[in-house]
Formats: C-alpha cells, sequence, structure tokens
C-alpha cells in the first residue's frame, strides 16, 4: 500500500477493508500510514494537562479517533470492551503500560485484582494493538506533546476503568469533536 497523504485516504482504506476489520490488517496498513499534518489539523483539539479524543469517522464496522496528549495527559486503566484496537503514535511519543487483570470470582462485577505486566514507550510511526477485555493498559504522553490515531474495529460504547487498588467501574465512551 502507497503511502496515505489525507486523513480521508485512511477513512477510506479503512472502509475498502468491508465488514469489521482485522486487527492484523488494519495494523498492517497504519505502518504505512503517514498522515500529512495539515489534513489533521481539523481533528486535533488540545486541553491543558489532557487528552482528548477527536472523532473522524465512525460506522457500525470501526471508529478512527484522533488523539491529542498534551504533556503528562495520561489515560485511566482501561480495557478495549468488544472491540479492537490499533493505534500508531502520529506524534511525539507514548508511554505503554499493561496489566493483568483477575476478577473476583470470575465474573466483571467492578471488583478485581489487577497487577503491571509490562511497559514500553512507543516512538513515531511505531503501533500498539488491544483485543477486548483481556487487553487491558494505561498509555500516556511520554515526552512531551502526542498525537495518536486510533482505529476500534467495531466501535466502542463503553469500556471498564479499572484503579490500581482493584476498584473497576463501567465507563461511556466519549468524544470531545465530532465532524460537522
Amino acid at each position: 500500500m502507497a503511502t496515505l497523504d489525507a486523513v480521508e485516504d485512511l477513512v477510506a482504506a479503512l472502509r475498502e477493508l468491508g465488514g469489521t476489520p482485522q486487527p492484523a490488517r488494519i495494523a498492517a496498513m497504519l505502518r504505512e500510514v503517514r498522515v500529512d499534518e495539515r489534513t489533521l489539523a481539523p481533528h486535533l483539539l488540545w486541553k491543558a494537562r489532557c487528552y482528548t479524543r477527536n472523532l473522524i469517522a465512525r460506522d457500525d464496522a470501526f471508529e478512527l479517533i484522533a488523539m491529542c496528549w498534551d504533556e503528562g495527559a495520561i489515560s485511566a486503566i482501561h480495557d478495549h470492551a468488544e472491540s479492537d484496537c490499533t493505534f500508531v503514535v502520529a506524534q511525539g511519543a507514548m508511554r505503554c503500560e499493561t496489566f493483568r487483570v483477575q476478577w473476583a470470582a470470575g465474573e466483571r462485577n467492578g471488583s478485581c485484582r489487577i497487577e503491571p505486566a509490562g511497559d514500553c514507550v512507543l516512538r513515531q510511526g511505531e503501533l500498539d494493538l488491544a483485543s477486548g477485555h483481556t487487553s487491558v493498559h494505561r498509555v500516556g504522553a511520554a515526552d512531551g506533546r502526542a498525537v495518536t490515531l486510533h482505529v476500534y474495529a467495531k466501535p466502542i460504547e463503553a469500556c471498564w476503568h479499572f484503579d490500581e487498588d482493584g476498584n473497576a467501574r463501567l465507563v461511556p465512551s466519549r468524544y470531545d469533536t465530532r465532524p460537522a
């Protein structure tokens, strides 16, 4: 696949995959993507010390979100519900911490044991893949500001957020901006 120039080209390529795209196919596509910053700029909203979720495109098969990470911004520890998530670092660097979760009584009920499982820093052009409830992580800007492009194969309506004491809650997804 050729390098894509406009974010709209990425949306069109994702739609061409048909149905709910498989993570490996999304990852292969994102490895080749170098989105022209001028086409991405209208989708970027920044907030001090926070991260924003800026919807670019959504249908029944996937959603594409540009996330803007201000310096020091970090997500909650979270899963990916019934979706597969692949993201590429478009600008800057991201720290990605993975966790293992063991639910009390084997059921998702708000109480669990959570323990760190790994930690890495992703640089521009590098990817992270997460799949459903089994992939739990926390991500944040590593060295100053960052922008990531997230593709959720099957849009996420809500996901579990965890604190390090083992408390969990189901949180609805949100967008800070939507396309006009």
